[in-house]
């Protein structure tokens, strides 16, 4: 749990608020204690949802049939008002560990409390189903583990199953590893969803792992749907049950009664959990029950619901979060030398997030070297202080890439620092994971725990990213990556600073259109990287009438003369190829020898200068789209480039230009809040509803998932061995 902030109201009607639990998309969670004593988990909603009259009816009838479900082992809703100002609603709070934690730090359960597990989550699905509800999130973070049994919590994406909305084709809603085939194909959903689910559920809490593995998320729903679910480590007396959860078909999974009675257990005395599970139990609930009665928080006058407002609903209780006008009225404070500063500093420059004025100065300041003393105009007054982390490989695989990222965001930290008109103080803070998963988990740990850290850049290794990305939604912290285009976002704290690697090939099929081109040999290297930038390319192209020749190239193939005769002999009109940048070289060489003349047209991942290298003159002419700004050939990167030269005595990398525009996009939402003080849950929706001009793009994101919408598909083509910049998002120069 964590302190009450200014923000936080002291009261929702006659609950009185002791701490935070968490924050997500729609509001803040906090610990309420009810007149008579027992503590329960209040969401308040966020003031952009209760303004919008749709969602409020649907919340409201949400409230309405979740309060038909009762059952012991599904967390009950025991209160709630829909039409308060700031609606709320409380549930039951149950002190105990999540499934994720209790496995993640103590191993899996033996199989005696898997059983018992299963038993008690089917009677909970059992409720739920018949209230007419799909719970549609059922995963480890969602099972709270009690001394007499589990509880399933966290309906907020639970819907009644005749709600068209979220049971509409293509739209996917669940946590990768734990969601149906139906799910992961958007197709509409049922209670059978929820058992394939609990089935996934059950593999992890008995193996610590994941039915079809982990990795990018496209690849987890491919095997989600093609693949059989690796059951090998699964104890023999959970294989039936398991495997018949886990069918591809719906009607051939069984029922959550059919679950709750072959896992029937006797449960009693709390002998279900392993030792060091039950001691962490009755630890988190001794100290829940030690709470004191909160007092006043120390801004009640100026805050929402504190004692003297009863209903802690009015004006001022908006959301826990600082996102509506309620709250601390912060003209009514008053203005230090600093704070006089920051506001005048928002009044002047609000539309600089927009214009892309902050990427102007910052590449204009001095000599880049910044101060970064964090002191006022008359170098007495501190000015308010925002710290950013940078995960980053700085060691392992992708150090070139993560040392060029690391530079560039503290080029960005001093440039800013540097400015005597600044209203805060950045503070970078790096931590090297080598591209280690563990690592890279340990490095936000540290993360969070820095109660100033409101955001963190993403510059780490594929894999290690996609590791943290969990732990990054379990700290409720900001993710940036402007390097990972292939994390498909079901995730609530994460921003894809590019284009992801489908829709990179938007130019590509522009270009083949607009030469008339048919007949494409849309060559696919067998990886999901490949798989991902053709896959999309080829159901456009041919929605379109053209001919596509499906090519498959696998990786470190060694005979590619061969492949490259063979493609040449159906004589395409152009060559796509989707793979990475060695066997990129080594075919480009292929096609020359085989007689190929055409246009031949490559992806992001060969946009490294290893790829000229390793095709050497075989590469002229070859056309390369990427969503990086290569800072030596895009002119609008160039005073970045020079500005990190001066610094740094050497040329920046691609992707530093990006990483240096994270920088002044976090803090072009954090200057646009207004506020000296700043939460995580502050930032993550300005952060997500900001339209920012950097120096290499224009960055703006779906509000609802943080998927990148803004430009940055960058053309080049290979002339005298460099790449040479000739347009962007089909545009040419």
């Amino acid at each position: 749990m964590e302190p009450l902030r200014s923000a936080d109201p002291a009261r929702i009607a006659g609950y009185r608020v002791l701490g935070r639990l968490g924050a997500g998309g729609m509001g803040v969670v906090l610990l309420g204690r009810s007149p008579g004593g027992a503590l329960v988990a209040i969401k308040l909603i966020r003031a952009e949802y209760a303004d919008d009259a749709a969602f409020r009816a649907r919340f409201r009838r949400e409230v309405a049939i979740a309060r038909q479900v009762r059952n012991r082992w599904a967390v009950p809703v025991v209160d709630a008002d829909t039409e308060a100002p700031a609606p709320w609603l409380a549930t039951e709070f149950v002190p105990g560990p999540a499934l994720s934690e209790a496995v993640g730090s103590g191993g899996p359960l033996p199989e005696r409390g898997v059983r018992a597990l299963g038993s008690m989550l089917a009677e909970a699905l059992e409720a739920v189903h018949a209230a007419g509800l799909v719970h549609r999130d059922v995963k480890p973070g969602n099972v709270l583990l009690g001394l007499d049994g589990p509880r399933l919590i966290d309906f907020g994406i639970a819907r009644a199953l005749d709600d068209t909305v979220l049971t509409a084709t293509d739209v996917i809603v669940g946590s990768p590893g734990f969601l149906s085939p139906e799910q992961a194909q958007g197709r509409r959903i049922g209670p059978a969803s929820d058992v394939f689910s609990l089935g996934c559920v059950l593999v992890y809490a008995a193996t610590g792992g994941r039915p079809f593995g982990s990795g990018p998320v496209e690849a987890m729903l491919f095997r989600t749907v093609h693949d059989t679910a690796d059951l090998s480590a699964l104890p023999p007396g959970l294989v039936p049950v398991v495997e018949a959860c886990l069918s591809k078909d719906p009607e051939d999974r069984p029922a959550a009664a059919d679950i709750r009675r072959a896992f029937a257990e006797d449960v009693s005395g709390g002998s279900w959990l392993p030792g060091p599970v039950t001691h962490l139990i009755a630890e988190r609930s001794a100290r829940m029950l030690a709470l004191p009665d909160i007092d006043a928080t120390s801004l009640d006058a100026g805050t929402a619901g504190g004692p003297g407002t009863e209903s802690g609903t009015g004006t001022g209780a908006t959301t826990g979060t600082g996102t509506g006008t309620g709250g601390r009225d912060t003209a009514a404070l008053p203005a230090s030398p600093a704070r006089r500063r920051f506001l005048a500093y928002v009044a002047g420059g609000a539309a600089l997030a927009a214009t892309g004025g902050t990427a102007a100065w910052l590449v204009s300041s001095g000599d880049g070297k910044g101060t970064g003393g964090g002191e006022g105009d008359d170098g007495k007054t501190a000015r308010p202080e925002l710290h950013i982390g940078l995960q980053a490989d700085l060691s392992g695989p992708s150090a070139a890439l993560g040392t060029g990222q690391d530079r560039a965001a503290r080029l960005a930290v001093a440039e800013h620092n540097a400015r005597r008109d600044a209203p805060f103080t950045l503070r970078l803070t790096t931590i090297d994971d080598g591209g280690d998963e563990e690592r890279a988990r340990a490095a936000v740990r540290r993360f969070a725990e820095d109660p100033l850290l409101v955001a963190a850049l993403g510059a780490t290794g594929t894999d290690a990213a996609r590791e943290a990305l969990v732990a990054y939604d379990e700290a409720a912290l900001p993710l940036l990556s402007v390097v990972d285009g292939d994390i498909r976002h079901l995730n609530r704290i994460f921003l894809c600073a590019r284009p992801r690697n489908d829709m990179q090939m938007l130019p590509v099929a522009q270009f083949l259109g607009a030469y008339e081109i048919d007949r494409i040999a849309l060559v696919d290297d067998g990886t999901e990287y490949g798989r991902q930038t053709t896959r999309f390319l080829d159901t456009g192209l041919r929605g379109n009438g053209r001919t596509v020749l499906a090519e498959t190239v696998r990786e470190g193939a060694r005979d590619l003369d061969a492949e490259a005769v063979r493609i040449a002999a159906k004589r395409p009109g152009a060559v796509v190829y989707g793979g990475g940048w060695r066997d990129a070289g080594r075919f480009a060489k292929s096609l020359t020898r085989a007689g190929f003349l055409g246009p031949k047209i490559a992806t992001q991942a060969v946009h490294d200068p290893r790829f000229l290298a390793e095709a050497g003159e075989d590469a002229a002419g070859w056309l390369v789209v990427s969503t990086a700004a290569d800072p030596a050939s895009v002119p609008s990167v160039h005073p970045f480039a020079a500005a990190y030269r001066k610094r740094f005595d050497g040329a920046p990398p691609l992707f530093a230009a990006e990483a240096y525009d994270a920088v002044g996009l976090i803090a072009a939402c954090a200057r646009g809040l207004g506020r000296e003080r700043i939460s995580r849950q502050d930032l993550l929706p300005a952060l997500r509803t900001t339209s920012y001009k950097g120096v290499s793009k224009s960055y703006a994101f779906e509000p609802a998932n943080g998927m990148y919408t803004g430009t940055g598909v960058f053309v080049y083509r290979v002339e005298r061995g460099r790449f040479r910049y000739i347009g962007m998002d089909g545009r040419e120069v």
